[in-house]
């Protein structure tokens, strides 16, 4: 949610397309992380690969209704799981 206020701010585009530079960038990410926990920390590859197929599903899934929904229903849904996850987070 933060990254996609960020891009938003930062750069003039519709929201599918900062929607999906945030998926690349969570990738690219992500990816650098997996390298660098191979390098030089214990891998247990079991959970690895469960979220490594986990984190592909979902970020096709996400893509996908995110280049389905409207502008305004995107922006509303990334809204309302922004507020919910910061109100959880301040309840715990």
């Amino acid at each position: 949610m933060i990254l996609i206020a960020l891009l938003a701010i930062f750069l003039s585009d519709d929201l599918q397309r900062l929607n999906a530079a945030k998926n690349v960038l969570a990738m690219l990410v992500n990816g650098v992380a997996a390298l660098l926990f191979i390098a030089v920390a214990h891998v247990a590859w079991g959970a690895a690969g469960v979220l490594a197929v986990g984190s592909t599903i979902g970020g096709q899934l996400g893509a996908t209704v995110g280049r389905r929904l409207s502008a305004p229903l995107l922006r509303g849904v990334i809204v309302v799981v922004g507020a919910a996850v910061a109100v959880v987070l301040l309840v715990e």
